[in-house]
């Protein structure tokens, strides 16, 4: 007992040693500092204490920072220069406030185990290691480690979800939040309609980047789906169903005909899986009958556009001459770029941002990271797909069911979108996405323990019968 006084005497002495020295300095520094920058230092100060004191706020914040934050800098048109987003500093902010509460509390661990953590790993270090041996080569310069940082921020994300996310109901109050958020950048988009053009995402900036709201929306959409057709309420079948509705109307205005090619494939996903099959293919001949009626001239122009060849544009493949638009074209050759670089740098790449600008996920993984990290890239993608069918199996509620199902359906749009986008690399899809398998790993966990617990209790009954 009287070690345990000597322990807390010693604990709060420590405490208020640390107070009142940070106060000796933090009073020091305003004198010195403008008043604009001590008062963002003491909303940084309130943030991480908030944070650190209740972890589950950070995350709230977070949720909706990923689509609605601002971006600082320039980025050009090849995807040359560097931005720095609000969400990067709220981020950075819970990264600080989580290091430091797992260090106080040991037993919170910074990575816990999940079963996406090798192929998570290998894919961070070939990135880092790729990147390192074409900055010895003269290829990378510092934008090239920042984004080898911004895809380790993507796995944080992840994790922070795991560590802080303990129950079903926190896990449906998260996931709440990120389809509120969807629904809030789907509203925004159809107020652009009016002005004409494609529709994109809240502070992209002038020119608008709809390719990445398209892949957004596809996987949101889908875990609404997933989520409707499994729940037995009623009004949040209602509500789930205005959800839909609105983002797919966006999802069409964005005119990103990757996003596009992703739809069948999530929809067939869906009637291979769910128990409403004959709904589902109701509803898609519904389209297919009315579709063509009441889309707009400009949907059908750009899709039909795709295979006519504009004046000075020229893809040929195999001796072929394709009839693609500019776009289309541009991305063809950029690919024939990469396999006719590709045997300088065969085995590790070119490293992260080291090679020009490709619009394609895995020519340019294959680009920047050689074969060793394209079949790493490839095996985390593996890992992905065939836990999200094992969690889908073990799913013991309506929640657990559709998230899934909704996630693997949005997973394969994804593997099709990226054809077209590099979607894997992209903020606001990878950070949603890997929220999302954040609840989705908390929830496989939790009904993981309920199956071997019934499974305990069944082998312990079988014991006392016989």
């Amino acid at each position: 007992m009287a070690g345990g006084a000597r322990s807390l005497d010693a604990k709060f002495i420590a405490i208020v040693t640390i107070v009142i020295l940070f106060s000796i300095v933090a009073g020091f520094a305003i004198t010195k500092v403008p008043s604009s920058l001590a008062l963002a230092g003491a909303i940084a100060l309130a943030a991480v204490i908030v944070c650190f004191v209740w972890p589950p706020i950070s995350l709230y914040i977070l949720i909706f920072s990923m689509l609605l934050s601002p971006e600082f800098g320039q980025r050009g048109t090849q995807g040359e220069g560097m931005t720095i987003r609000l969400d990067d500093l709220i981020f950075a902010l819970i990264s600080f406030s989580w290091l430091a509460k797992s260090s106080v509390h040991k037993e919170l661990g910074l990575f816990p185990k999940t079963p996406l953590n090798r192929g998570i790993t290998a894919y961070v270090l070939i990135c880092l290691f790729s990147t390192v041996l074409g900055g010895l080569f003269g290829k990378i310069n510092l934008s090239g480690y920042m984004f080898v940082l911004k895809y380790f921020e993507y796995f944080m994300v992840f994790f922070m979800a795991v560590n802080f996310i303990d129950t079903r109901k926190q896990a449906r109050t998260f996931l709440v939040l990120l389809l509120i958020t969807c629904a809030i950048v789907s509203l925004y988009a159809l107020s652009q309609l009016p002005l004409g053009g494609r529709v994109s995402t809240p502070f992209e900036g002038k020119e608008g980047e709809p390719g990445t709201l398209g892949g957004y929306l596809i996987l949101l959409m889908s875990v609404s789906i997933g989520v409707l057709l499994t729940s037995n309420s009623k009004r949040v079948k209602m509500l789930l169903t205005g959800l839909i509705l609105i983002s797919f109307i966006a999802l069409m205005a964005t005119q990103s005909r990757a996003t596009w090619m992703g739809l069948p494939v999530m929809y067939l996903c869906f009637i291979a899986m769910s128990k409403k099959r004959l709904m589902l293919l109701g509803v898609l001949a519904a389209i297919i009958a009315v579709g063509p009626f009441i889309m707009p001239e400009s949907y059908k122009e750009r899709y039909g556009g795709t295979f006519e060849r504009e004046a000075g544009y020229k893809a040929t493949v195999g001796g072929t001459d394709l009839a693609l638009d500019s776009s289309a074209t541009e991305r063809v050759q950029s690919w024939q770029g990469v396999l006719r670089d590709f045997k300088n740098h065969p085995i590790f790449g070119y490293g992260i941002n080291g090679y020009w600008f490709i619009d394609g996920q895995f020519f340019r993984t294959l680009a920047e990271l050689g074969l060793v990290g394209t079949s790493i890239f490839i095996f985390m993608l593996y890992q992905i797909g065939k836990f999200l069918l094992a969690a889908n199996r073990i799913a013991s509620d309506n929640l657990g069911k559709g998230l899934t199902m909704g996630m693997f359906a949005g997973f394969l749009a994804l593997l099709v979108h990226c054809f077209g986008s590099n979607t894997f690399i992209v903020v606001r899809i990878m950070e949603p996405f890997w929220f999302l398998m954040g609840i989705t790993v908390v929830l496989y966990h939790i009904d993981k323990k309920k199956l071997e617990a019934l499974q305990n209790e069944s082998d312990a009954l079988t014991e006392i019968v016989h």
